[in-house]
């Protein structure tokens, strides 16, 4: 253990070009931060290289000026879902929602996904009971963290007063969701994104327009997922001429989106997005029947995508 930490303190102290993570704002800096702290706390008293009781110093201010600053002002994560669950779980690790991206069947899964989890940190010290109780009502709810962050004074509808569509209106990361229900798994559940396509601790795809519907219980259109991370170019830039954009599941054709002649979206690609709602929300009910003048709309202008 005291190894590995001296890698991580080298970067610190020698500026090991390895370190290259320390100023990402996404999951990278999230997970080796977190790492680097829970290493050295569970050796801290047994260490007499002094290694573990410099760690602290310096990772805390690394984790403020930037995986803190991961959340866009929206609500919404620098990153993809996916990469939000990983990395947020590690921040909350450190410090001991993302309630709509996740559909009827599964995460609205743009951009790199390794996996479609549905749960999420219960992070209960910030005052949002809802939160965590909507975590615990996952598929996939059971695990280590759970224990430590169960809170059994938490109780009621996650979903009492939650608005059944939201528009996260970043132009980094612009993207929207709706649904017909938050309690009937067999309803509509429908989500496209728009947003830059690149700027994501290259996480990204080409994906403009890209989209999921879930009815019925099923989940009609979907993603792929990631492509494989360890593929020639696959991380090396996000110029337009990148290896990255060859890869079948980052480029546009291999996402669930509009092609033009088999051609790429331009990585400098910033769509306009419009979005209206009659702002319908689900009471503290598990029956709720949509009323007759619910609505929502969500556009965006994909020429920008093409030139």
């Amino acid at each position: 253990m005291r190894i590995w930490l001296g890698f991580g303190l080298e970067v610190y102290t020698n500026n090991a070009a390895y370190g290259w993570w320390t100023t990402a704002h996404g999951n990278w800096n999230c997970v080796c931060i977190g790492g680097l702290t829970m290493g050295a706390l569970a050796i801290l008293g047994d260490d007499t290289t002094n290694t573990a009781p410099r760690i602290p110093n310096h990772i805390i201010p690394t984790a403020v000026a930037n995986h803190a600053q991961g959340a866009t002002p929206d609500g919404s994560w620098t990153e993809t879902a996916n990469s939000w669950y990983f990395g947020i779980t590690s921040h909350a690790e450190i410090a001991s929602s993302h309630i709509y991206v996740s559909g009827n069947q599964q995460l609205f899964d743009y951009g790199d996904h390794e996996y479609s989890a549905t749960a999420v940190p219960p992070l209960n010290r910030i005052q949002k009971p809802e939160y965590a109780l909507f975590q615990r009502d996952r598929p996939d709810a059971a695990k280590p963290w759970s224990m430590p962050w169960y809170d059994p004074a938490v109780s009621g509808a996650y979903w009492n007063g939650l608005a059944l569509d939201h528009y996260f209106e970043d132009a980094a990361d612009s993207w929207a969701c709706m649904r017909t229900s938050w309690t009937d798994i067999n309803g509509w559940y429908v989500a496209m994104k728009a947003g830059a396509p690149t700027g994501h601790d290259s996480h990204g795809n080409l994906d403009g327009g890209d989209f999921v519907i879930d009815f019925a219980g099923m989940r009609w259109a979907g993603e792929l997922g990631s492509g494989d991370y360890i593929a020639d170019g696959y991380f090396t830039s996000e110029a337009q001429d990148s290896p990255r954009w060859t890869y079948y599941r980052t480029r546009t054709e291999g996402r669930n989106t509009l092609v033009v002649n088999k051609h790429n979206q331009l990585v400098t690609a910033a769509p306009t997005c419009k979005f209206a709602s009659s702002d319908t929300r689900q009471e503290s009910s598990t029956v709720f029947n949509v009323p007759s003048d619910s609505a929502a709309m969500f556009t965006t202008d994909l020429t920008t995508n093409y030139g």
